[in-house]
C-alpha cells in the first residue's frame, strides 16, 4: 500500500538472490523455485516473475510463499504485469490460504494495483475488505526529543477530555480533532495532520462497539514506535523506530460487550509518522457487527479473560514465514536458508537490527556464501555502516565475481560519491554478466548524464524504452531528458506514458504538472493534482499545488477557497497559513494576513522570512538606536585609560522573546581602539551559532577612521570548524574582519541572532548580561522585550541595578542601563570572570525540577546499547569479576578510544546523540561520551547516572536561579554506598581521578528523573603526588652523576601521559633534556625510560640518568651546592605584588616529594648544612629535612598545596610563605676537604 512521504529504501536492499552459483539450498526445492531465483540473479525479471508466481499459486499455504511474494512485489514495477498480479492475489484469497500474512499482502496489492490502473473506485472497495479502522480523533504533537516520549505519560493516557486544550510540543495549544480525510490505504497519517512533525508524539482515539463479548485480534503497523491501549490496558507496546507495514504487530484481545475504548500512541523521530489499524477474528476474517464512533462513550466494564490455546493461535500466526523460520533457526541453528529467510522477513517488517543479526548468523554458518555477505552488506548500508557494508559486498564478489547485484552495489557506491568513471566501469561489468540488465543500462544513462554526455544518456534511455517499455522509471527519466532539451511536447508524451503504466507514479505526475504550469496550461496541471486527491486526500502538498496553479492563473479567490478548505483539514500546517496570509495581504486584508502569519510562526518558528516581513510592514522601534558618531565625538582618549587597550563606547544587547517561544537577540558594540593590543583583540569578530536552528544577520560592520571617513567591512566569511564531523556539521561561525584598523579608530558592529529552534526547552528562555569588562565601558544596556503576561525571574550579582519597565502593544519592555563603568584590570591567577563581573541573569524556568525532568527525558533514551555496543561490552568485561573492575575497563575504553571534541552546551545542542552513533563514529563531546559510558555500564548491569555540572573554570553556579547553567556532563556510578564520578573527556586520567575543573563544582545528578545537587568531592592533595627519588654522586671537581626515579599520580600522571604518550623517543629525550637544563645548567641526559604510558592500568614512572659538570661550586678546598637539584622555587613573581585586587584562584591541590641521596667525594666532610624547616599553614605546608650519615647526605623536601583560593586577607601570609620557600630552596650545603 502506498503512503505519503515514504522512506526511500533502495530496491536492491531487500531483494533475495538464490541461484545454483550463489546459494545452494540445503533443503529440497522445486525446479520452479531454483529456476526463478537463477533468472532473477541474472536480471531476467519476466521469467523470474513467471516461476515465483507459479510457485506461490501451487504452494500458497507455505511460509516460503510469503518470502517469494516479497520478491514479486520488488520486481512488479520492472515487469509491469499488474493484471496478472491481481489475478494471482485473487487466487490466493479464493484458495483461503492458511498463511494469513500472505492473504493480507495479496488484498493490499489488489487495492494498490487498481490505483496504478486508475480504477480508484475499485481500489477503495478492495481496501474496505481489509477492514482498516479509519474513524479516529487525533491529538498532538507532544514532545519526543531524544525518543523520550514513548515512556513519558502525556494527558491522553490519563484523561479523555475532548474539549480541553492542552500544552503540546513547544508549548503549542492543541486539542482533539477528527481528520476530515484519510488516505485510501487506511494509513492514519499523523505527518500530514500534526505539526511540528519531527521528534513528536501523536495519539489517536476511537470507540468500538461489540454486540457481544468476543476474542478479536488487533493488527497494527506503525511508523515509528507504537503503544496501544484497550479500555485502559496496554495490549501492544513496541519501542522500535521503523517504517510502517500492515500487520507488523498482531495481538489477541478480549472485546467487552458494548463500547470499548482504543487509544493509539505513535512516537516519531523524522520522516513518515502514522499507523495502520485493523481488527479481525482469530481466523483473520472481519468481525460482523462492529461499529466505530469518535464521540465520547462510557466504556463497558472490562472483563479480564484468559485466552485459550486455540485463541492464542491468532498471535502465533501459524503458517506465516516469521513464526516458521523463528522455529527453524531454534531447531536447526546451522540452517542457512532459515537465517536468510528470517532476516528478509524481519527486514520487510522493519526490524532491521534483527535482520542484520540473522544475516550475521548466516555468514557464520557459511563464510563463503555470497548471498549472506550481500544481504549483510545491505543491512549495514541501511544502518549507515558504510565501511562495514562495503567490506561485505567485496566478500560477496570474492565468493562469486558474477554476482550482478553486488556489482551493482559497487557501482552505486561510486555513483553516489560522484566517481562516475569508476561507476561506469562497474555497470559495464554488469552488462558482461547480463547484456540486457535493466539496472545496469539505467544507471549507465544516469552516469552519462552526470558526466555531461547528454546525447549518449538520452540514446541509452531510448534503447531501454524499446526493450522495457513497461518500466516507469525509464519513461520518466526520458521525459526529464527531453524537458531539459526544451522538447516539451515529447516530455509531456513521456510523462503521460509513465502515468499510463502506473497512475500512482508521483514523480511523473509532479513533473508533468510543473511543466504544464510552466507552459501556461494551468487547468491541465490543476486537474492532475486534483486526481491525486481521490486516493491521497490527506496530502496537504496537493492542496497547496492546486492553489499555486490558481495563483498563476490570476484566480486568487479560487486559491483562497482551496487553502481555506485545506486549513480546516490540516489545522496545524504552517505552510498553508503562510500561503493564505500572502493572498490576503495581496487583497489588502493586512490584519487577517498578519494573524495567519503569526499562526504559522507559532507552529513553525523557522519561517524567518515571515517574521522579517511582519517586522517590515508593522514593527516599530521600541528603543531608539544609538548614534555611533555622537558617541565617538564624546569618546575618551587613551591617556585617560592608560591600562586599557580600548574603550567600549557601547555594549548593548536587545533580546526579543516572541509569542511563539523563539527569540531574536541583537548585539551592538562600538569600540575605540587605543593601541596595538586593542587592534589584536577586536580586529576580528567571531560569531558561533547552530546553523540548524539559528540565523545570523550582520546589520553593521564598519570602521570610523580618524579623518571621519567610514569604511564598511567586506570580509565576512562563513566557516564550518567541524565540517568533517558528521554529528556536529551544524556548528558554524561568521567571521568579520574589521577594515582599516590603526590606533585611534573606532569600530562598530551589530548583528542579530534569530533562534528559531525553540531548542528543547519549549518556550522557556534564559540569558546573562555582564555589566563590566576588561576594558572601560562608556554605555552599557540590556533591553528585554517579552509578550505581555510572560513571567521570568531576575537575579543580580554585585549590582543593585533595576530595570525601567514600559508597556507597549501587548509587550513589556525591560531596560537595564549603566554608564561610565571602570575596567576590570587583569591580575594573574584571578578568579573566573563570571565570579567577579557584575551581572544580571534572567530565566523563565519555574524550578530546578522542570530542568531536571526536561534533561532526563531528552537523554534517557539516547543511552541505549545496540548490538555493536553489547558485543564490545561483553569483550571488555570478560574475565572481570567485580563491578569495579568492569567500571574501570569500560571507563578506560571510552576515554582512550572515543575521541573527544570540546564543545560547550548550546553550541552542539543540549541533547546528546544516540550511544550507537557515538560508538559508530568514535567521537563525541562531553555529553556524548557520558551517554556512551552510561549505555555501556548499564549493558554490564551497572547502574549509571547523568551528571550535569558547571566547571570551576566557568565560575560559580547560582542555585537561586533555576536555569541551564551547566557547561559539562559526566557520569556517576553508585558504588560502596557512595558515588564514583567518571568524566568521559578525561583522557589520561585513571579510573577514580577527576580533572581539576570538575572538583568542588556544583553538579546535578539525574537519578530516576529527579535531580540532586551535590558538590563533587575534591581529590586530596596526597592523591595528586609526584615523588622524585634521586641518587647523586658528587665528584671532587664539582661534577655530578645522577639516577632519578619519578613516580606520579593524579594530575601529575595525567600531565605526563598528555605530554609524553604520543612522542617518539627522540622528542621524549629532548623534552627531558630541556627540563633538566632549566634547573641544572650544562646537564647531559644519558639514558631514560618510561612505564607504558598508554596503559592506564600501569602506574606512571620515569627513570633517567644524567650528568652535569660544575654543579657544585669549588672554592679552594670547599664545595658548595643547592641540594634541591630539580625542584625549587627560584622566582617569587607569583607573589610580587604587595596586595591583590582579587583573590588568587587555583585549579589543583597537590603535593610533591623530593628524596635525594648525595654521596660526597672521599676526603670531604660537611662544614655547614641548613637547618630543618617545617612550615604548616591552613592553605599549604613545606618541610625540609637533612640527614648526614658517613659520606651520604639525605635531603628530603615536601611541599603540599591544599586549597583552591587564597583570599585577599590571606594573601600576605601566602606571600610570606612563598618567599620563605624560595629562600630555603636557595640555601646551600658547604663541604670542606
Amino acid at each position: 500500500m502506498s503512503i505519503v512521504k515514504k522512506k526511500f529504501i533502495p530496491v536492491f536492499i531487500i531483494l533475495l538472490i538464490i541461484s545454483n552459483t550463489v546459494f545452494s539450498l540445503n533443503v529440497c526445492a522445486s525446479d520452479s523455485e531454483i529456476i526463478g531465483f537463477d533468472y532473477w540473479s541474472k536480471g531476467f525479471y519476466q521469467e523470474a516473475f513467471d516461476r515465483w508466481a507459479d510457485f506461490i499459486s501451487k504452494n500458497s499455504d507455505s511460509p516460503e510463499a510469503e518470502v517469494y511474494w516479497i520478491m514479486l512485489e520488488e520486481v512488479l514495477d520492472k515487469v509491469g504485469r499488474y493484471d496478472e498480479f491481481i489475478a494471482l492475489s485473487r487466487e490466493i484469497l479464493d484458495k483461503d490460504s492458511k498463511n494469513k500474512i500472505l492473504k493480507t499482502y495479496a488484498q493490499g496489492q489488489i487495492a494498490q494495483s487498481y490505483i496504478r490502473k486508475n480504477n480508484i473506485s475499485q481500489a477503495s472497495q478492495e481496501v474496505e475488505k481489509l477492514g482498516m479502522v479509519t474513524d479516529w480523533l487525533i491529538i498532538g504533537p507532544f514532545d519526543n526529543t531524544g525518543k523520550s516520549g514513548f515512556k513519558k505519560v502525556y494527558p491522553p493516557e490519563e484523561e479523555i477530555d475532548l474539549q480541553k486544550i492542552y500544552s503540546g510540543k513547544d508549548s503549542l495549544r492543541i486539542k482533539w480533532f477528527k481528520p476530515r480525510k484519510i488516505n485510501i490505504s487506511g494509513f492514519v497519517n499523523f505527518d500530514s495532520f500534526l505539526y511540528p512533525n519531527n521528534w513528536s508524539v501523536g495519539y489517536a482515539l476511537t470507540y468500538v462497539y461489540s454486540p457481544r463479548e468476543k476474542v478479536a485480534v488487533f493488527k497494527v503497523g506503525a511508523d515509528d514506535a507504537v503503544k496501544v491501549w484497550l479500555n485502559g490496558e496496554v495490549v501492544i507496546e513496541q519501542d522500535i523506530y521503523r517504517r510502517a507495514v500492515i500487520d507488523q504487530e498482531a495481538v489477541p484481545v478480549w472485546l467487552s460487550e458494548g463500547w470499548n475504548k482504543i487509544l493509539v500512541k505513535v512516537c516519531e523521530k523524522e520522516e513518515t509518522w502514522g499507523f495502520y489499524f485493523r481488527i479481525t477474528d482469530i481466523d483473520g476474517e472481519l468481525i460482523e457487527g462492529l461499529k466505530y464512533s469518535t464521540e465520547y462513550k462510557e466504556i463497558a466494564k472490562a472483563v479480564k479473560v484468559k485466552l485459550t490455546e486455540e485463541e492464542l493461535k491468532a498471535k502465533e500466526y501459524l503458517n506465516d514465514a516469521l513464526t516458521h523460520y523463528q522455529e527453524e533457526v531454534i531447531n536447526n541453528p546451522q540452517d542457512l536458508k532459515s537465517h536468510l529467510f528470517l532476516g528478509l522477513v524481519f527486514q520487510k517488517k522493519g526490524f532491521l537490527d534483527k535482520a542484520i543479526e540473522e544475516f550475521e548468523k548466516a555468514v557464520s554458518v557459511d563464510s563463503k556464501n555470497a548471498l549472506a555477505h550481500y544481504l549483510l552488506g545491505n543491512g549495514y548500508r541501511q544502518k549507515e555502516k558504510f565501511d562495514e557494508s562495503q567490506e561485505e559486498i567485496k566478500e560477496a564478489l570474492k565468493d562469486n565475481p558474477d554476482f550482478i547485484q553486488a556489482i551493482m552495489q559497487m557501482g552505486v557506491n561510486y555513483y553516489e560519491k560522484g566517481l562516475y568513471k569508476e561507476a561506469i566501469e562497474e555497470f559495464e561489468k554488469m552488462l558482461e554478466v547480463n547484456p540486457d540488465s535493466l539496472e545496469a543500462n539505467l544507471y549507465l544513462s544516469w552516469a552519462y548524464e552526470r558526466k555531461g554526455w547528454n546525447l549518449e544518456a538520452r540514446k541509452k534511455l531510448e534503447e531501454i524504452r524499446e526493450t522495457k517499455p513497461f518500466y516507469v522509471l525509464v519513461q520518466y527519466s526520458l521525459g526529464v531528458s527531453y524537458e531539459r532539451k526544451g522538447w516539451y511536447e515529447k516530455a509531456i508524451k513521456q510523462y503521460k506514458k509513465a502515468l499510463d503504466i502506473n497512475y500512482d507514479d508521483s514523480l511523473s505526475r509532479a513533473r508533468l504538472s510543473s511543466l504544464y504550469f510552466q507552459l501556461g496550461k494551468f487547468e491541465e496541471g490543476i486537474a492532475l493534482y486534483r486526481e491525486v486527491l481521490l486516493w491521497e486526500p490527506d496530502n496537504p502538498e496537493i492542496y497547496k499545488n492546486i492553489a499555486d496553479g490558481y495563483i498563476r492563473m490570476g484566480k486568487d479567490d479560487r486559491a483562497i477557497e482551496i487553502l481555506e478548505e485545506a486549513k480546516e483539514i490540516f489545522p496545524y500546517n504552517s505552510s498553508i497559513y503562510s500561503q493564505l496570509g500572502y493572498l490576503y495581504h495581496e487583497q489588502g486584508e493586512e490584519e487577517r494576513a498578519i494573524g495567519l502569519w503569526k499562526q504559522a510562526l507559532e507552529i513553525s518558528p523557522g519561517f524567518l522570512h515571515l517574521r522579517d516581513y511582519i517586522d517590515f510592514i508593522s514593527e516599530k522601534e521600541e528603543v531608539a538606536e544609538v548614534d555611533a558618531q555622537e558617541l565617538i565625538a564624546k569618546s575618551p582618549s587613551a591617556e585617560e585609560y592608560p591600562d586599557a587597550s580600548a574603550a567600549i563606547l557601547l555594549n548593548e544587547t536587545r533580546k526579543i522573546i516572541h509569542l511563539d517561544g523563539t527569540s531574536s537577540t541583537t548585539y551592538h558594540k562600538i569600540v575605540k581602539l587605543f593601541n596595538r593590543r586593542g587592534i589584536e583583540k577586536f580586529g576580528e569578530v567571531f560569531i558561533t551559532y547552530n546553523a540548524w536552528g539559528e540565523r545570523i544577520t550582520i546589520k553593521k560592520a564598519r570602521t570610523f577612521k580618524l579623518d571621519g571617513t567610514i569604511i564598511e567591512a567586506t570580509s565576512i566569511k562563513d566557516i564550518f570548524p567541524l565540517e568533517g564531523y558528521r554529528l556536529y556539521s551544524n556548528i558554524s561561525q561568521k567571521v568579520i574582519s574589521m577594515p582599516a584598523l590603526e590606533e585611534g579608530v573606532t569600530i562598530e558592529y551589530q548583528y542579530t541572532l534569530d533562534d528559531y529552534s525553540r531548542s528543547f526547552i519549549g518556550k522557556n528562555f534564559q540569558d546573562t548580561f555582564y555589566l563590566q569588562d576588561f576594558e572601560p565601558i562608556q554605555n552599557c544596556r540590556y533591553i528585554l522585550t517579552v509578550p505581555e503576561g510572560v513571567e521570568f525571574k531576575t537575579v543580580n550579582f554585585k549590582t543593585d541595578i533595576i530595570p525601567e519597565v514600559k508597556k507597549l502593544d501587548n509587550k513589556t519592555v525591560y531596560s537595564w542601563e549603566e554608564s561610565d563603568i571602570s575596567q576590570i584590570i587583569y591580575e594573574n591567577d584571578m578568579p573566573p570572570f563570571h565570579n567577579i563581573a557584575p551581572r544580571i541573569t534572567i530565566s523563565s524556568f519555574s524550578s530546578w525540577e522542570e530542568i531536571t525532568s526536561w534533561y532526563y527525558d531528552i537523554s534517557r533514551e539516547q543511552s541505549k546499547a545496540d548490538a555493536d555496543i553489547k558485543a564490545k561490552v561483553a569483550e571488555l568485561i570478560q574475565g572481570k569479576d567485580t563491578d569495579e573492575e568492569k567500571i574501570q575497563a569500560i571507563y578506560h575504553y571510552v576515554i582512550t578510544e572515543i575521541r573527544y571534541l570540546g564543545l560547550e552546551f548550546g553550541i552542539s545542542g543540549h541533547m546528546p546523540h544516540e550511544a550507537a552513533e557515538i560508538y559508530k563514529y568514535k567521537y563525541g563531546d562531553c555529553k556524548d561520551k557520558a551517554t556512551l559510558l552510561i549505555a555501556m555500564l548499564r549493558e554490564a548491569d551497572i547502574e549509571a547516572y547523568y551528571v550535569l555540572l558547571r566547571t570551576r573554570y566557568s565560575g560559580e553556579l547560582d542555585l537561586n536561579l533555576p536555569s541551564f547553567q551547566f557547561d559539562h556532563a559526566i557520569a556517576a556510578v553508585p558504588l560502596n554506598g557512595g558515588l564514583v564520578f567518571l568524566d568521559g573527556t578525561a583522557e589520561n586520567y585513571v579510573y577514580g581521578d577527576l580533572p581539576a575543573m570538575d572538583q568542588d563544582a556544583w553538579a546535578m545528578v539525574l537519578i530516576d528523573g529527579e535531580g540532586k545537587f551535590i558538590k563533587i568531592p575534591v581529590q586530596p592533595a596526597e592523591e595528586n603526588q609526584r615523588i622524585r627519588e634521586i641518587k647523586l654522586d658528587l665528584a671532587e671537581d664539582g661534577s655530578i652523576k645522577a639516577e632519578a626515579l619519578i613516580s606520579q599520580s593524579g594530575i601529575f600522571a595525567a600531565y605526563y601521559r598528555n605530554i609524553f604518550k604520543d612522542l617518539g623517543e627522540t622528542k621524549r629525550g629532548e623534552a627531558i633534556q630541556n627540563s633538566l637544563s632549566s634547573s641544572c645548567p650544562g646537564s647531559v641526559l644519558e639514558e631514560f625510560s618510561f612505564s607504558d604510558l598508554a596503559d592506564l592500568d600501569v602506574p606512571v614512572e620515569q627513570k633517567y640518568k644524567f650528568r652535569a659538570p660544575h654543579y657544585a661550586k669549588k672554592i679552594g678546598n670547599k664545595l658548595q651546592f643547592k641540594p634541591s637539584i630539580i625542584e625549587r622555587v627560584e622566582s617569587t613573581s607569583i607573589v610580587a605584588k604587595e596586595e591583590r585586587r582579587y583573590p588568587m584562584y587555583f585549579y589543583n591541590q597537590y603535593c610533591t616529594q623530593n628524596i635525594i641521596e648525595i654521596t660526597i667525594p672521599e676526603g670531604y666532610v660537611v662544614e655547614r648544612i641548613p637547618d630543618n624547616v617545617d612550615l604548616i599553614l591552613p592553605f599549604a605546608s613545606y618541610r625540609v629535612k637533612y640527614l648526614v650519615e658517613d659520606n651520604t647526605i639525605r635531603y628530603e623536601r615536601y611541599y603540599k598545596f591544599n586549597t583552591f583560593e587564597i583570599s585577599k586577607e590571606n594573601y600576605p601570609s601566602f606571600k610570606e610563605f612563598i618567599e620563605r620557600i624560595a629562600k630555603e630552596d636557595a640555601r646551600e650545603i658547604i663541604l670542606k676537604q
